[in-house]
């Protein structure tokens, strides 16, 4: 007789963890300029926005100033540190 122990109990693998989404690249103030979209994240609500102006704190970090698209957002500014995604206005080609 074999001393192996017979189990009655089947166990399944366990669920693979979920992947955290990767985490945005920060942004420096220098590519931010106004008339240019964001993306903001300020306390976990993300909106758009149009930049109005861009000022610099006495700290040294860096202020938007900005004109959400959706009229029910009520911040309007927000640290650099807060912007999560870009679109800048491009320039329109001359007509001849």
């Amino acid at each position: 007789m074999s001393d192996a122990q017979i189990s009655f109990l089947q166990f399944e693998d366990p669920a693979p963890k979920p992947v955290a989404e990767p985490r945005p690249q920060r942004l420096s103030s220098k590519g931010i300029a106004p008339g240019d979209v964001v993306e903001v994240d300020k306390k976990g609500r993300r909106f758009h926005a149009v930049v109005i102006s861009l000022q610099q704190r006495d700290s040294g970090r860096f202020e938007l100033e900005l004109r959400p698209l959706d009229n029910r957002i009520s911040y309007r500014s927000a640290s650099v540190r807060e912007v999560v995604g870009l679109w800048r206005k491009a320039a329109l080609p001359q007509r001849e």
